[in-house]
């Protein structure tokens, strides 16, 4: 019997692992996490000089509702110049998408996709300010970007050619010990979804060919038993 019960566990503990792990996976999937990478310039400086380049991920889940997202932001790297790195600090309350209509904006009023999140890395070149923020913005003037405000992906850039953003903007804010403001900003020229990595695909799916195995050998071994 000891035995028996020592092969059942060796037989059972393999199949309920995998099913554990294809639960995260699952949860993973609901979220729907998608990536973004973005390249730009800063105002003042030709692109040569200082080009912007960046990425950023979050949580679109399509279900949610009210146009204000906190806390869906789960990535976000900016790089100016290749020498100046920032990146999120997942600050509880200052990670968030923002989806509005007929809001105020220069020019009148529109839509706006706008993405906003914690920020740290290197200061300004010869000060003591420090980043604390960062945000980007896509601006339609007179709106129809939107049906709705539920959550959703930042509208596509080719909307550029047909008039229907106005304005692609980002942010990097800093301030000083103190909490004297300073800000870096700049024009966004392209955004590119980043579709996920094959290797994670192809890993959900050696996870359920697993659980068949294990059903299988489960199967097999009640079948002896009879």
């Amino acid at each position: 019997m000891p035995m028996l019960k020592s092969l059942l566990w060796r037989r059972f503990i393999l199949p309920a692992a995998v099913v554990c792990a294809l639960s995260v996976t699952v949860t993973a999937a609901q979220a729907a996490l998608v990536n973004y990478s973005f390249t730009g310039n800063i105002d003042g400086i030709a692109p040569v000089l200082a080009p912007v380049s960046g990425s950023f991920q979050f949580d679109s889940d399509p279900t949610k509702s009210g146009g204000v997202y906190n806390g869906v932001v789960t990535g976000f790297t900016l790089k100016i110049g290749g020498g100046f790195s920032y990146q999120t600090t997942f600050a509880p309350g200052a990670n968030a998408v923002t989806i509005s209509q007929n809001t105020p904006m220069a020019g009148g009023s529109g839509d706006r996709w706008a993405l906003v999140s914690a920020a740290t890395g290197p200061t300004l070149t010869g000060t003591d300010y420090s980043p604390f923020s960062f945000d980007l913005r896509l601006d339609r003037v007179g709106g129809g970007l939107f049906g709705n405000t539920n959550l959703q992906n930042p509208p596509s850039f080719a909307d550029f050619a047909t008039s229907n953003l106005t304005a692609a903007r980002w942010r990097l804010f800093f301030e000083d010990v103190n909490g004297n403001p300073a800000v870096v900003l700049g024009s966004i020229s392209s955004l590119t979804a980043v579709p996920l990595p094959a290797g994670v695909v192809l890993f959900g799916i050696g996870l359920i060919s697993l659980v068949g195995l294990g059903a299988g050998g489960l199967r097999n071994l009640r079948g002896s038993q009879a």
